[in-house]
Parts: C-alpha cells; structure tokens; sequence
C-alpha cells in the first residue's frame, strides 16, 4: 500500500488514512498506519500517535515524529484546540439545517450507546452538523452532511447519527438497516475526515489540511 503524505517535515507527518487499515499498531498482520509510516521513515523510527479514525473511516491524520511533538499535540487534543470536520452520508433528513447534538454515551468492548446523564463512566459527546444536500436515491432520502466533532469519543459520529434517527449509510455497526439486510454487510460507513486544523508543536504556525471525501 502507498502511503499519502500531505506533508511532512522533522517533527510531524500528516497523511491520508485509507479505509480498512488501523490508525494505530495493529497486534495481529493486517497493515495499520503506525507500521505504513515506518516503512516510510525508518523501522526504528518514532511515531507518536496523536488521534485516532476507525477502522472503516478514511481521512486526514497528523502524527508526531518526536515525543515533544506528539506530547503538544496530544495536549492540543485535549484542550479541544485541533479542529476535525468530517463529511458524511445518512439515511434520512435530520430535522434542522444546522444542529447540534448533545449525550452522553458509554463504550462497552468495541460498541458505545447512548446512556443517560452521569450513568457509570459515561462521557458527553458533542457535535455540530450542517446538511450540505439531500437527495432521493434507491427508495430512500439520502443527507450530505458536514460535520464538526466537538468531543473525540469512541464510534461518536456514527453512535450519535443513528440515536438521532439519520444513521450513516452502509454502518453495519450502529444503523439498523443495514444490520437486518445482510446483503449489506460488505459496504463500510460513508464517513470521512475532511479537514484537519491545529497549530504546528514547534513553530505554532497554523495548519490546515483537506481533502475531498472517498464517496
């Protein structure tokens, strides 16, 4: 597999994951991105992992090829300062234009749900959304949505679109549909990291990257 590097320079790569490859190192012997950048750099190379995608979700990551770099921009992270927008596809019409969803969820082995407020280790989850087009397509109405990720919480784009009746097209996990129609397992969830902003560890330049979605 060809590693796609936005950019690169001596203390972070930024680089386009692919769908079906993990954004950390992987125990077992599928590829992951950790593994794909060193072949790049250098077995013995650092590589610090700063946020993570799921498996099935394409899109821009930035990763630290120093501790220091990677310890600012996790602390970046969790002051909220590195902006993720994502665009997605869903099944349905949310009912506003633009939004905001607001719940708290739960992780539970590799599934999350939605659980009330200060329910056991739940964590609040936050995004904005903002419909791009919708469109009627194989029987169904189809929402482009733009999507800016408030909280990093585990499968929270896709947990909190399917708890608010719009879930994300071909997400064998989480919407209904394609869990009850079989024939649909083989699809992955249209979900893509577009644009990724943070400042840079050393320099503290501004950063901006996008890309175009893979669907």
């Amino acid at each position: 597999m060809v590693l796609k590097i936005l950019y690169e320079d001596n203390d972070i790569i930024v680089v386009i994951k692919p769908r079906g490859v993990f954004s950390q190192s992987s125990s077992g012997f599928e590829e992951d991105m950790v593994s794909l950048i060193k072949k790049h750099l250098g077995k013995d190379s650092y590589i610090g992992v700063v946020h993570r995608l799921d498996k099935p979700v394409y899109g821009i990551m930035v990763y630290g090829k120093n501790k220091k770099a990677t310890g600012i921009l996790c602390n970046e992270l969790r002051k909220k300062n590195i902006r993720k927008i994502y665009e997605a596809l869903v099944e349905g019409v949310p009912s506003e234009n633009i939004g905001k969803l607001r719940d708290f969820i739960k992780k539970d082995n590799n599934i999350s749900r939605v659980v009330e407020k200060g329910a056991e280790d739940a964590k609040e989850a936050v995004l904005e959304y903002e419909i791009i087009e919708t469109k009627y397509s194989v029987g169904r109405y189809i929402t482009r949505l733009k999507i800016n990720l408030l909280t990093g919480r585990h499968h929270q784009i896709r947990l909190q679109c399917a708890a608010h009746g719009f879930p994300i097209l071909g997400d064998h996990k989480y919407n209904e549909r394609v869990i009850k129609e079989k024939h649909d397992y083989n699809k992955v969830p249209a979900l893509a990291a577009v644009v990724l902003e943070f400042k840079h560890p050393k320099t503290g330049k501004e950063m901006k990257f996008k890309t175009d979605a893979d669907f």
